[in-house]
């Protein structure tokens, strides 16, 4: 009670006296990033220790994984061949502008149905350093990890869910202002020259223009053709720079809303993110004013930026009337862009709302501090400046088709055939590695997480891609059973104990090596991860992923 009292006293929102881990926004940046952030940094106080050893280690493994493909990158980077493919790469893009918390994730989710577009996911942005050769292990490392909502809001978030690309330069090269918003706010402004692109040297715009490019070709490196989808709130600073980059092929779609709204949403998203930071966040009303002073100051370049260019490759809309009437803004949307709204595009988006449930922003009662005169001022010009004071227009009224319901027996008959192939799979390896060489004798056990994920997967396909919390119940504990079953013929492949004195005593010896493997710590982890995989995918709802599910 006394912490509570002096938080609020001090204008501060609570936080725990020790900084427990979480999965970290940046969880997956590798060592080198992590250190140069730490090196810039004013320390971390020790309260905030065990959520940095967790980041550290949870950094170690996106090391691991990514290595071998940065190196592969630099090694390919240096030969002149695929520095002029790289140069003479010249996609068609289109950047969605709009400060935070303006609704650019529902544009972007929108505009991901379409299949001539391609929007970068967050399993790519989370790890962009290397995700191409080892994407199949991250999305098992996050999947019991990641909520399936963002910390902020309701909206659908998961590793195939459109993503920003800021996230994956901060991962790959730390080329982002997201390190000083979120993690070390004290030394905010050592990262905020990243947000609009200003007050940076030569060599710092140099990476994040190659980054940026790099990050681009990865994307679309079997989609050529497609037209690319950026979405980062810090791009509405960066129009100019953004238009010289891709050479004049960007259009621009900008998003605005009531800044009343996007100011106070913005002061909790600080709330909800707070327990990544690595240092105590300033006041409540020190945020607030940080928030106004920002948001303006990127308003007012964007506005700036897009009146420089040619009217015919920018369009700007109102966030309410995007939630009205978004088949008809869209329409507008491609229209203004020289593109055609087709037919199958419709389809998907309308499936993708029809599948929606209700959005939900405010979460609980907190601290947003004091609106003050100047804050007045800049949310009254900024509404007249873009029309937000009239209401939203009406849309047509839209028919939506009603998703199936889950087929929870096919997804069990799913589950059960997959944990069938799975233990077949894990029983060869083992027979297998114990033929060549009768001196091995593993158990494999590290096997179990990807049967938790392969499980999981075809259980919630076989149920029609919904799943439930009973499929994912069942799922788990198939994986646990699946696992105890199949050691038991690992042991007598390895070790085939008490073959000769019997019946009973030969089960209870090979049953008591299977209990032995059971209950070593990295088993007992290991199992864990792999019954939470299974479940999290199986039980895997809601609304429908965009762009990856289009029947």
């Amino acid at each position: 009670m006394k912490s509570d009292e002096r938080a609020s006293r001090e204008g501060r929102w609570e936080t725990s006296r020790i900084g427990w881990p979480v999965s970290h926004l940046l969880a997956l940046a590798p060592l080198d990033v992590w250190l140069r952030m730490l090196a810039r940094a004013d320390g971390v106080h020790p309260r905030y220790w065990p959520r940095l050893a967790f980041v550290l280690f949870t950094s170690f493994v996106g090391t691991v994984i990514s290595v071998h493909e940065r190196v592969l990158w630099r090694v390919w980077g240096l030969i002149p061949m695929n520095r002029d493919r790289l140069e003479r790469f010249r996609p068609e893009v289109i950047v969605i502008l709009g400060y935070y918390r303006s609704g650019t994730t529902h544009l972007q989710n929108l505009m991901a149905c379409d299949e001539r577009l391609i929007t970068p996911r967050w399993y790519q942005c989370l790890a962009g350093q290397g995700y191409i050769l080892a994407w199949t292990l991250i999305r098992f490392l996050l999947v019991p990890f990641l909520g399936r909502t963002r910390p902020q809001d309701s909206v659908g978030f998961g590793t195939e869910w459109p993503g920003e690309d800021d996230f994956a330069l901060a991962t790959w090269g730390g080329c982002s202002s997201l390190a000083g918003r979120h993690v070390f706010p004290k030394n905010r402004e050592l990262w905020q020259g990243w947000h609009a692109l200003e007050g940076l040297s030569e060599k710092q715009l140099r990476s994040w223009r190659t980054l940026t490019r790099r990050f681009v070709y990865k994307i679309t490196r079997r989609k050529r053709g497609r037209i690319v989808v950026l979405k980062s709130p810090s791009h509405t600073a960066r129009v100019a720079e953004l238009d010289r980059l891709f050479d004049g092929r960007v259009r621009f779609v900008h998003l605005v809303r009531e800044p009343g709204a996007v100011i106070d949403s913005n002061v909790r998203m600080f709330h909800a993110l707070r327990n990544h930071a690595m240092q105590e966040l300033p006041v409540v009303q020190s945020i607030r004013d940080g928030v106004v002073a920002e948001y303006e100051a990127t308003e007012r370049k964007c506005a700036d930026e897009l009146d420089a260019i040619d009217a015919d490759r920018w369009v700007r809309v109102r966030f309410k009337d995007l939630r009205s009437d978004p088949m008809g803004v869209l329409s507008e949307i491609y229209t203004g862009l020289g593109m055609a709204f087709e037919p199958g595009a419709r389809d998907v988006v309308q499936r993708y709302l029809g599948s929606l449930g209700s959005y939900s922003s405010e979460r609980e009662p907190i601290e947003l501090g004091k609106v003050s005169e100047h804050e007045q001022q800049v949310c009254a010009a900024m509404t007249e400046r873009y029309g937000l004071g009239s209401p939203a227009r009406l849309g047509k009224p839209m028919e939506y088709t009603p998703r199936d319901s889950a087929r929870i027996r096919r997804g069990m008959l799913g589950g059960l055939g997959m944990a069938a192939v799975c233990w077949i799979v894990w029983l060869g390896l083992v027979w297998a590695q114990h033929a060549i060489d009768h001196e091995i004798r593993a158990r494999m056990v590290a096997l179990v997480w990807a049967t938790g994920a392969m499980v999981g997967i075809a259980a919630h396909k076989a149920s029609g891609g919904r799943g439930s919390r009973s499929l994912g119940v069942f799922c788990a504990v198939l994986t646990l059973m699946t696992a105890v079953t199949v050691l038991f013929p690992v042991s007598v492949i390895n070790w085939n104990w008490a073959a000769n004195d019997g019946t009973a005593m030969w089960l209870k010896h090979n049953w008591l090596n299977v209990w032995q493997g059971l209950r070593s710590t990295s088993s007992i982890v290991l199992l864990v991860l792999a019954m939470l995989t299974a479940y999290r995918h199986a039980s895997q709802d809601g609304a429908i992923v965009p762009g990856r599910s289009r029947r």
